[in-house]
């Protein structure tokens, strides 16, 4: 939840779905409308980075009729100017699909519907979804065809009452990992996310379609065509880029890390370049060899900050 400029949650019980949003970073939704206090034992929630729009441009982003709540990390990517979203977007809208996260303008490279009015890509991606499930009634099939016909490096979550044992998912390159213990399953982009006493974790593969309930985690690839996405960046070489730049003396942010280790990869686009940066900042933080620091940057709107992490050597470390 270290996005900090918008912040969501969502959880399902017995009444249906309930959700809360704010301007702000988690802080702000716990303390402000009790984000803590929605009902039900599954949810999920997500906190992202400054790119405009109020409270309704924060994720999660809800189906007509509160039949699903979504949220996804990501951007276009190599897909920017080679997927429609916009058209996308127009003919959900046509079809009868309320979008939340409009703009009376064009707000970036977000889609455009007429009017010169914009959407948020997410919201179009949750009507997607939910447009799937009135045709076929599968979560997981659901997800997999919105992702197949509006691809983008991102990963991405929803989950809806009427499964109220589970959370479904797919992600092209962007990072999702899902940890077990006693008390269930838990999903986060970095294995830092999760408790010290988490019994195991593991990083859902590149290119999948995810099921994820208490007991564990069901995957199959995305499509039936080549579309494997490889994870093709070294572990050992990620660790020892990392320290080599941290030796520098000067504190970096995860995507400054990402920038420096994405050259290790073969591939020229959908590089797997998060999960071995998290995974090795993972590691380093255990071992005491880096430091994490936080520091507080200017927020979405006058008053407001937002958190901004930056890793640098230990002090101990030679």
């Amino acid at each position: 939840l270290a996005g900090g400029y918008y912040t969501g949650i969502a959880t399902i019980d017995d009444a249906g779905l309930h959700w809360a949003k704010v301007v702000g970073d988690s802080a702000c939704l716990r303390a402000g409308i009790g984000g803590l206090d929605l009902p039900g034992a599954i949810g999920i929630a997500h906190s992202r980075s400054n790119s405009g729009g109020d409270c309704c441009w924060s994720h999660p982003f809800v189906g007509c009729d509160d039949s699903l709540a979504y949220v996804a990390n990501g951007s276009m990517g190599c897909f920017d100017g080679r997927t429609d979203t916009a058209a996308a977007a127009r003919y959900l809208e046509e079809r009868g699909h309320i979008f939340t996260a409009v703009a009376d303008e064009q707000i970036g490279g977000y889609p455009a519907l007429p009017g010169g009015r914009s959407v948020h890509v997410s919201d179009v991606m949750a009507h997607a979804i939910g447009d799937r499930l009135r045709d076929n009634g599968d979560p997981s099939g659901a997800i997999e065809s919105a992702f197949l016909e509006l691809p983008a490096e991102i990963v991405g979550l929803f989950m809806l009452p009427t499964h109220m044992d589970a959370i479904f998912g797919a992600r092209y390159n962007l990072p999702m990992c899902v940890g077990l213990d006693e008390s269930g399953a838990y999903i986060a982009s970095s294995p830092v996310a999760f408790a010290a006493a988490m019994r195991s974790w593991t990083w859902v593969q590149p290119s999948s379609v995810v099921t994820i309930r208490a007991g564990g985690l069901q995957l199959r690839p995305l499509g039936d065509g080549p579309n494997a996405i490889s994870d093709d960046i070294s572990r050992g070489d990620t660790r020892s880029v990392i320290l080599a730049e941290l030796a520098k003396g000067e504190p970096r942010t995860f995507g400054e890390l990402a920038e420096i280790v994405k050259p290790l990869s073969q591939r020229h686009e959908m590089i797997v370049v998060c999960d071995p940066v998290y995974e090795a900042l993972y590691r380093l933080e255990a071992e005491g060899a880096i430091e994490r620091e936080l520091t507080r940057v200017p927020g979405a709107r006058d008053g407001l900050t937002a958190p901004q992490f930056h890793y640098r050597l230990a002090p101990c470390h030679p």
